[in-house]
């Protein structure tokens, strides 16, 4: 997502990847002037467009993370229907990101939980 810093005028005059008080309306990159501003900047920096994706490339994997959930969670398709190899990512993903927001507790919970019942059907 791109947003635009206005003048007093209502132009716009820069824009950023991120929100903030300075760059608060939401643009499309193909707008006309956005599109100048754009290109602007990546004749005149150094960074290439290639490190442009690639530093979108985790934001851009959070979107198609939440796409799935969101996706499954509406039923509109099964976890299982995707490749073994896809589901292992996202469930390694997710793992990670829930111990990094400190809720790896109910993930471990739901580990234990699921052994306690393997040892139980055991008995």
């Amino acid at each position: 997502m791109l947003y635009a810093k206005l003048n007093a005028d209502g132009v716009i005059i820069d824009v950023a990847t991120s929100q903030s008080d300075e760059y608060k309306l939401l643009v499309a990159p193909n707008d006309p002037t956005v599109a100048s501003i754009l290109e602007k900047k990546f004749t005149s920096a150094s960074t290439s467009t290639q490190e442009i994706l690639a530093s979108s490339d985790g934001e851009m994997m959070r979107i198609l993370e939440d796409l799935v959930d969101l996706l499954t969670e509406k039923r509109l398709i099964q976890f299982t229907e995707l490749p073994l190899a896809a589901q292992k990512k996202l469930l390694g993903r997710k793992w990670v990101r829930g111990v990094h927001s400190g809720n790896d507790e109910s993930l471990m919970a739901d580990n234990e939980d699921i052994g306690d019942r393997e040892d139980d059907s055991l008995i």
